[in-house]
């Protein structure tokens, strides 16, 4: 017999068996054991999460021999004819090139015929949502009475293109995304199955790069396995291996540059991205990466511990948790933001690398400078913030005598601790509501632009 891929061999033939889609499955189940079965379904849903597989259990369901049963046995003629697509009374039909009102007219007529073997003339229409508007309305009619023996299953990704009249004349079900650690029990599970052990540390990156469709998963594994020289040598499949075929950045690099970037060493930096560069990497797709990790770090910094939110194994988590302690959550927010404005210029750029390396310093430089809450403590002791000196966020004059605003800065900066009733909030309050305006018709004076310029605009306390 000829190979055949992972996906296929391990298709699901059981309601049970469909990863993540429990809520679907028991429903369904249900129905059958209360004999209310509909005449039509839609099962709507990402891509390789089990769609057109919950349609043909359910199709097996009806017209197993010991049915309509919840639990179709799998092995008796009706059921394997089904498994094979060879059973007479189930057809399925791609919406895609079948989508025209000639093709829907056959479908009326022949829906009226009794069933040859089965009980019930069961259509799987995939990708419906391809149909065509006239196409729909020939269906509308034969969808709100059809004959007592026909079932229609009707699978899509794009529910909001479907007439609001074919969505009312059936019962609606939505398939899940597939998490990370779910995607990652089951392909190992597979994998072992098969005779090919594989690491966590290699399974995680596979289930990720997946997007959360498990038919994805199964073929990026399906790849890995074909390439692993210790798979064919009966060794387990290391990390290596997974990175190299599916083309991603380990997480360790970003670790390293996320430490690079704490400590302020931009050569370190500059040479982490040459690394990176070339081992032939997709800037894009490294700076998606990097937001990736970062929006890990923020979550756990706000107290969110959950591995499978964030799709880690536990080496990533522990690296991510030690990483997450040398940010502020005002430092990570501003370099979320320069991340977005860096894939932003990702589009339009003809050096990327560049773009790249210039975004990393800028971070370097949010890390280095003083922060809004540490001025306010710095304010409260007298001593001044680390990153910065609390008389570089008072503005000098250029010449004469202090100012009125630098001497409200001055006597807040100087006053002792048990004395002070003046914060950097009221300072700035009180500077704006003077009348010596930077240009014609603005409110707010020299001083105050010059201290806000300090934080390029952005003063967010970050709740220390």
């Amino acid at each position: 017999m000829s190979y055949q891929v992972i996906a296929r061999k391990w298709r699901p033939q059981k309601f049970d068996d469909v990863v993540f889609q429990e809520h679907v499955s028991k429903t369904i189940q249900n129905s059958i054991k209360a004999g209310r079965i509909s005449h039509a379904y839609i099962f709507s849903g990402p891509r390789g999460v089990g769609k057109t597989t919950m349609a043909r259990i359910l199709a097996r369901a009806l017209n197993c021999v010991n049915g309509p049963t919840p639990e179709p046995c799998g092995v008796c003629e009706n059921c394997v004819e089904i498994k094979n697509g060879t059973f007479f009374d189930v057809m399925e039909i791609d919406g895609a090139s079948n989508n025209g009102v000639e093709d829907i007219r056959e479908l009326r007529e022949n829906v009226n015929f009794a069933p040859v073997k089965g009980r019930y003339k069961v259509y799987i229409i995939d990708e419906v949502h391809m149909v065509t508007t006239q196409a729909f309305n020939a269906l509308l009619k034969t969808l709100e009475e059809p004959p007592e023996h026909a079932v229609f299953v009707l699978a899509t990704t794009e529910l909001h293109k479907i007439p609001d009249t074919i969505l009312s004349r059936c019962q609606k079900y939505f398939f899940k995304q597939i998490p990370v650690d779910k995607i990652a029990e089951h392909l190992k599970h597979i994998a072992d199955k098969e005779g090919y052990p594989v690491s966590e540390s290699a399974i995680y990156p596979i289930a990720r790069a997946a997007g959360g469709s498990m038919r994805d998963a199964q073929s990026l594994l399906d790849q890995v396995i074909s390439y692993s020289s210790e798979a064919a040598d009966g060794g387990q499949i290391g990390e290596a291996e997974a990175l190299t075929i599916l083309g991603i950045v380990p997480a360790e690099s970003y670790v390293r540059q996320f430490r690079n970037i704490a400590s302020g060493d931009s050569a370190a930096i500059i040479g982490e991205i040459a690394r990176v560069a070339g081992m032939g990497a997709d800037i894009s797709r490294y700076a998606g990466g990097f937001i990736d990790v970062l929006r890990s770090l923020r979550l756990m910094k706000s107290g969110i511990a959950l591995n499978e939110l964030l799709g880690l194994s536990k080496e990533e988590a522990h690296e991510f948790r030690e990483v997450a302690a040398l940010y502020h959550d005002e430092e990570l927010s501003r370099m979320f933001r320069l991340c977005m404005e860096l894939i932003s210029s990702l589009k339009f750029s003809t050096d990327e690398r560049i773009n790249l390396e210039m975004s990393m310093l800028d971070m370097a430089a949010v890390k280095k400078a003083p922060s809004v809450a540490s001025i306010i403590r710095a304010l409260g002791t007298g001593n001044a913030p680390s990153g910065g000196t609390v008389k570089n966020a008072v503005p000098k004059k250029t010449e004469g005598s202090a100012s009125a605003d630098e001497a409200v800065m001055t006597q807040t900066i100087s006053s002792p601790p048990e004395k002070k009733a003046v914060n950097v909030s009221a300072a700035v309050n009180s500077m704006e509501r003077k009348d010596n305006p930077a240009e014609p018709g603005s409110s707010v004076s020299p001083a105050v632009e010059k201290i806000k310029n300090v934080f390029h605009g952005q003063i967010v306390e970050r709740g220390e």
